[in-house]
Formats: structure tokens, sequence, C-alpha cells
């Protein structure tokens, strides 16, 4: 799950299955689902990577928006030579569109925000952003859990219900959030807090929801 809502699909095997010496056709081309989109058009192809990246590998989002991508061990033990893919040890830092530089002057920087928050609570964070606000500014809390075996366990994003921004000063905004209303929406724990101005998300803050 990237910070806006999307989601990047990255990683794996075009061929065989899950598990030691069972799969080849490494997937190079990541895909994003774009959920907004209309039906047809929610899967867009990316630039394809370098490195394969089979079974035992990870994707992580990481706290400035890029996916941090490790591991490919498809053998009983590590195995570097005489081998179609040997074990990876090598780690990537893949960067969504968003982090492109004619993006750069839509990016929010959030400048203050609550290090706690209870469920329900309703809190006031404060962002920059280079040019005039167009739009609502979403505040979205993402989980940072850990992905293998083809999965992301744990993961979720929860969309906060947010006001207009309101300014204050130049280039400086107010928006008024309420957070995830029950354990049910969100557990208890520490949550990347992102702003996100036009599809593109500030550095992420970090935190903790409590009852």
């Amino acid at each position: 799950m990237l910070p806006t809502g999307d989601v990047l699909i990255i990683n794996g095997a075009q061929s065989g299955t899950q598990g030691f010496e069972l799969a080849s056709n490494p997937c190079l081309y990541p895909v994003l689902y774009r959920p907004d989109q209309p039906v047809g058009l929610r899967f867009m192809t990316l630039t394809p990577g370098t490195v394969p990246r089979l079974y035992h590998s990870t994707a992580n989002l990481l706290p400035d928006g890029r996916v941090l991508l490790a591991g490919s061990n498809p053998h009983y033990v590590y195995r570097f030579e005489a081998v179609e893919f040997p074990t990876e040890l090598r780690i990537e830092a893949f960067s969504p569109e968003y982090l492109a530089p004619d993006r750069a002057n839509l990016r929010p920087v959030i400048e203050e925000v609550p290090e706690t928050v209870r469920y329900g609570e309703v809190f006031e964070i404060s962002v920059s952003v280079q040019l005039p606000v167009v739009g609502i500014i979403e505040v979205n809390m993402a989980s940072a859990p850990f992905a293998t075996h083809s999965f992301s366990q744990g993961q979720r994003l929860v969309k906060l219900t947010v006001t207009p921004s309101v300014p204050v000063d130049a280039g400086r905004y107010r928006i008024s959030c309420t957070a995830p209303a029950n354990g049910a929406v969100a557990p208890p724990s520490y949550y990347m807090v992102f702003a996100v101005n036009q599809g593109v998300p500030s550095v992420a803050r970090w935190v903790r929801l409590i009852s």
C-alpha cells in the first residue's frame, strides 16, 4: 500500500509457485493498482527493474514514500554461483511516480502533528507547500508491517476524515483531522502519517494511536 491509497505489486515470479526451486520467469515489471480509476484502467505497468526477486523477497513502504526492495533466495541454502537465480543480498529503493522531480513543488511538508492521538479524537496538523493548495490535502495513516511469502502481514492504510486546509501564512496551512474510530479500523500501534497533496505524499511523521 502506498501513501496515496494505490497498491504497488512488485517482485515474484510469473511461472511456477512459491517455494524453494519452484519458480522461474521473474516479474521485473512492477504493476500499480489505482482503485479510484475507471474499470479497465486501474492497472498500470511501470518501468521494469533489473534484479530478479523471487522466493523470500520483500517490499516495505518507507517514511519518505519510497519502497524498500530486498531479498530473493529461491534455494534451500544460499547459492551465489552455478544457478540461474543466485541468492540476492543487494537492496534497492523503488521510487513511485509521485516522487518525480517535476512534482517536487507539490510535495507537502508536515510541520506540526501530535505525537499521540486517541480513537475518534479530532486533532490538527500543520503543513507547508511550495505551490498554492488546490483541493483537499489528504491525511493518511499507514501501518508499518513486514512483507514476505507474497503478502504484507497486517498492512493497512486509513484515510482520515479531514476538513479543507485553512491558510495560516505564506505557504502554510492548518488541517483538522479525525482519528480512526476504533481498533477494528486501526489497531493500537505506531503509524506513519502522510499528508497527500494532489497525489504527492509528504515525508511521514510517526504518530502513536491509542485507546
